[in-house]
């Protein structure tokens, strides 16, 4: 891990400021996740005809972002991974099914990205990228979420507020006889009226 000084307009700083807060993490880690995200979008672009094609869609203008575009990639590969682990419909009975479970989604998840393991892994078991000041995260965290996946879904929702009605519905999918239809929570005041 390298260690970089970074120089934001007082704009940028107190955005960073309030998003850092609303996710309960330190500026310096928001920013980190946030920065190693934009990064590993940009690793994917294969050379530079492709990176300039990119900046020319880029700066059109285009439809309003879905929720999928603005869910950070670190909730997207954790949720990928969960996907691989419950693809059977099942919650791994044990540590030892999780963990070998876990090396797979890893490897299939990457594949499926076009990125390294260890971006993968990194983004599942690290404090860096999914812990909160309160819960420390390393891979034997994450094996107990995923044989607990209402414990992973709450520290998801926790982590990502944004992201709250996306993760619910992800994880209900994978899992419905365990969270039905509304993931586990009581359905909006919205969805009551529909």
């Amino acid at each position: 891990m390298k260690l970089i000084r970074l120089i934001l307009s007082d704009s940028a700083f107190e955005k960073a400021l309030e998003l850092a807060g609303s996710h309960a993490v330190p500026v310096e880690a928001y920013l980190s996740s946030e920065m190693e995200d934009l990064l590993d979008r940009k690793a994917t672009i294969p050379n530079r005809q492709a990176a300039a094609d990119f900046k020319a869609v880029a700066n059109k203008p285009g439809p309003s972002p879905s929720s999928s575009s603005i869910m950070p990639d670190t909730l997207r590969q954790v949720l990928d991974v969960s996907a691989y682990v419950y693809r059977s419909g099942n919650v791994p009975h044990n540590k030892i099914r999780a963990k070998y479970e876990f090396r797979d989604a890893v490897r299939a998840v990457a594949k499926e990205w076009n990125i390294g393991e260890t971006s993968v892994r990194d983004k599942c078991c690290t404090t860096r990228r999914l812990g909160l000041p309160d819960v420390p995260v390393n891979t034997d965290t994450f094996i107990v979420w995923l044989c607990e996946p209402e414990r992973l879904r709450d520290h998801l929702c926790r982590k990502f507020p944004n992201c709250v009605t996306e993760t619910h519905k992800r994880l209900a999918e994978l899992l419905p006889g365990r969270f039905g239809a509304n993931g586990g929570r009581e359905p909006t005041l919205i969805e009551r009226l529909v």
